[in-house]
């Protein structure tokens, strides 16, 4: 019986010690925290590496240094104290694997580093797997890389009831329109009653044309109108606006608004605008039997776009028209001007331009298809397996090192390169080659560095009589960019001389040569 009442007491005393050791270290660590938040940082962090000594690994320890870095507003500190606790693998109560991760996670987003926040985040899914936070910074991430499948399955899991953000409603809006999956106008009128901003009014009322509610539509695009303080985006509403008033035979209203896009260009001295804007203008008037009004607009499009065959067709309608040979009506087998003026609404807003005008799309290129395939499921285990996507890689590429890789790519399509052309813009290298099955056949080869540009009909034009002046019969553009509309017009005219390199075949050819 005397043995048991031993034990029995050297069991209690031992939790006596054991919990006085732990007060004790509690207590250093809380004296720690005082101390930095009385600004004494030093002090604070020498405190905590003291009991960090006993146990390197103690969760509680690198928690409260990356609470004291925090306060001194060293993020990158904070997340490296909370990245030892993660590698660990030793969690408490209070310190679990989710709220490590997501904090880890939301430093480098703030930073900009969104390769290590992605990472993170997918790791916080693996213990939670519909975490909002998680699941909207990586929709976003991805939704921001174009990569419109991955984002849609990280919103997906997040219950639409108990989302109330504007901004989630227009990435979904944005996925349903780019993808088809014919949703967009709900996700987009619930993003619009929640806020009542500029572009989730422009988006709803795209989506409200796409169904055919013109008046509804137009309601919204005028409401929002004062709103927008970016005179390109006020353009483009505009342009929207006049297609509008086409679709409805309100051509008065469509000449209101194509003269309001046409000064605008102007004063902003934007020219590809200015050019587009005065054929819609033109169109417009010359449909509305107003021959002169349209006369030196026309003619400005035609000095720029000589070989434009749109262009040229409604120059001869018009001039069909002032002689009185035929009609709008009688001559549409030469050129359907009213077909063509129908169809302004889909050339000027294709569902592409869901994606642009939501202004969702990154500056910062990442490589998501390093960490996780289509249906969002994590490849690798550790963010240094990853290395660097190739397209960084290859916009950071250094003088000569670029130009050899350029050669590889254009050597990987069928071409020998024979000379150099100067580029004075210095964003990339313009090579001239010959095909290697006929050495008469000339291609000029325009690679480019650029991470997110337009390529309009002005780049394009001067392009073509470079060609012409080397006796290029190809031309290639290679890089990451956009076409513009006026630049897919002069590339439908090239009969197949121009070729543009961008999206899924720049991705390929970078993986077949670097």
């Amino acid at each position: 019986m005397a043995f048991f009442i031993f034990v029995g007491a050297a069991v209690i005393m031992l939790g006596f010690l054991l919990t006085f050791i732990v007060g004790q270290r509690r207590d250093s660590y809380a004296k720690a925290l005082s101390l930095a938040t009385l600004g004494n940082f030093l002090d604070a962090r020498a405190l905590v590496r003291e009991k960090l000594e006993e146990d390197h690994q103690n969760p509680y320890g690198h928690y409260v240094m990356a609470k004291i870095y925090a306060m001194e507003n060293d993020p990158l500190n904070e997340a490296k104290h909370l990245e030892i606790i993660k590698k660990n693998n030793r969690y408490t109560k209070e310190i679990d694997s989710v709220t490590v991760s997501n904090r880890i996670a939301d430093i480098y987003y703030n930073k900009d580093f969104f390769e290590e926040a992605f990472f993170h985040y997918l790791d916080t899914l693996q213990a939670d797997r519909s975490n909002p936070i998680a699941c909207l910074r990586l929709g976003f991430m991805a939704l921001g890389q174009k990569e419109f499948k991955i984002a849609d399955h990280f919103f997906s899991r997040i219950p639409e009831e108990k989302i109330n953000i504007s901004s989630y409603f227009i990435a979904r809006g944005v996925i349903s329109g780019v993808t088809g999956g014919g949703k967009e106008k709900d996700y987009f009128e619930k993003a619009y009653k929640l806020e009542k901003s500029p572009v989730s009014g422009f988006l709803y009322a795209l989506s409200l044309s796409r169904e055919n509610k013109h008046k509804d539509a137009v309601k919204t695009a005028v409401a929002i109108s004062e709103q927008i303080e970016d005179e390109f985006v006020r353009f483009t509403l505009f342009q929207f606006l006049m297609t509008e008033a086409i679709l409805m035979q309100n051509f008065p209203e469509a000449l209101k608004y194509g003269r309001l896009c046409m000064e605008m260009a102007r004063l902003n001295v934007w020219h590809s605008e200015i050019i587009e804007s005065s054929i819609h203008f033109a169109m417009i008037t010359i449909y509305m039997g107003r021959l002169d009004d349209a006369s030196e607009y026309l003619i400005e499009a035609e000095v720029e776009r000589l070989e434009d065959p749109d262009v040229v067709a409604l120059a001869n309608l018009k001039y069909r028209l002032e002689r009185g040979t035929g009609t709008v009506e009688s001559l549409i087998h030469e050129y359907d001007l009213s077909r063509e003026l129908n169809l302004l609404s889909v050339n000027l807003f294709p569902n592409s331009r869901y994606f642009e005008l939501s202004g969702m799309r990154s500056s910062k290129p990442f490589n998501i298809k390093g960490m996780v395939d289509d249906s969002g499921k994590k490849l690798t285990s550790k963010l240094d397996m990853l290395g660097l996507d190739k397209f960084e890689k290859f916009i950071s590429l250094p003088g000569t090192n670029f130009k050899n890789q350029a050669t590889r790519m254009v050597m990987s399509m069928g071409y020998r390169v024979t000379k150099e052309i100067s580029n004075p813009e210095g964003d990339g290298v313009n090579l001239l080659a010959s095909s290697k099955e006929d050495v008469n056949k000339r291609a000029l080869f325009r690679v480019r560095k650029w991470k997110d540009a337009k390529v309009s009909d002005v780049f394009l034009r001067e392009m073509t009589n470079q060609m012409e002046e080397l006796g290029a019969t190809k031309g290639y553009v290679i890089g990451n960019f956009d076409v513009t509309e006026g630049g897919k017009k002069i590339i439908a005219a090239s009969n197949g001389a121009l070729e543009m390199y961008s999206g899924d075949l720049f991705e390929d050819l970078l993986n077949k040569t670097m």
